[in-house]
């Protein structure tokens, strides 16, 4: 096969992918700007009528604006609490090579697989003895620690590529201290990893129902918007317009920082790759 060939196949089998996340894409765009008649006729249909109550009035029934605020403040903590201490740590795994760190390595990344369900209930039962529900700040604190297996493995990958024994060695015979190659040389360093670990978390976080619905349930003040978009449906009433409209409220954020951070996140996958 001919490498026209090969990269027409090759375009074509990522456009199908891409139709996977695009079509769904364009159906909640499509439900979410319908008018209520135009969806209750066909509502599977293409749209042929528009208008912005939906989102108006999930806004406002919903309170995704102060919701809104909530995801933002609660996913910035998890970025912070996450990136800070996975650097630290990945750094730690990097300049530890005996066999102690590399099996307390493996643990971690191993931890990973622990599915979600499995020690959020024991925090929640903490938390709850602690007082320490509903509360935001405390919130952001466990998503960041649940991405940080991750995130540590992620940037411990990076350093085993970027920072090299022969760097290291040339640190210490210039007489440059642990904390001085951390702060001088590995942090500047690992921009690209760090960033993409960053946008990572925060859509983790931002998208995430289970964790806040455990941890936030009993303060509708506290709401995120995940949260907040569940209370636009009853057992009576299921308002798949509303809640469509509060999706793509919560997408935009998300898309944006994925905007942002895409040359980060393709430096931080690829990072040392050809070094």
């Amino acid at each position: 096969m001919k490498a026209g060939s090969i990269s027409k196949f090759r375009t074509g089998i990522m456009a199908l992918i891409s139709l996977a996340f695009i079509l769904p894409l364009l159906f909640l765009i499509g439900t979410a700007i319908r008018t209520r008649q135009d969806y209750m006729t066909s509502p599977g249909g293409l749209p042929r009528s528009f208008t912005l109550d939906n989102i108006t009035g999930a806004w406002t029934q919903a309170g995704l604006g102060q919701a809104l605020v909530v995801s933002l403040i609660v996913a910035v903590i998890a970025c912070i609490v996450c990136a800070s201490t996975a650097l630290a740590g990945a750094f730690w795994f990097r300049i530890h090579q005996g066999r102690v760190a590399r099996g307390l390595n493996v643990l971690l990344v191993a931890s990973y697989t622990i599915p979600m369900v499995a020690w959020l209930i024991p925090v929640f039962v903490m938390l709850a003895n602690a007082r320490l529900l509903n509360n935001i700040v405390v919130a952001g604190i466990i998503a960041g620690v649940a991405s940080l297996p991750f995130a540590i493995y992620l940037i411990h990958t990076f350093f085993r590529q970027a920072l090299t024994t022969e760097l290291l060695e040339a640190a210490a015979l210039d007489g440059a201290r642990v904390l001085k190659v951390f702060w001088y040389i590995a942090i500047p360093m690992s921009r690209p990893a760090l960033a993409s670990v960053v946008a990572l978390v925060f859509v983790w976080t931002f998208g995430d129902l289970l964790m806040a619905a455990t941890l936030l349930q009993g303060n509708p003040q506290v709401y995120t918007l995940t949260l907040a978009a569940t209370t636009l449906s009853t057992r009576e009433e299921v308002n798949l317009q509303g809640q469509a409209a509060a999706a793509l409220v919560s997408l935009i954020p998300v898309l944006l920082v994925f905007m942002v951070a895409q040359r980060s996140l393709a430096a931080g996958f690829g990072a040392g790759s050809g070094k």
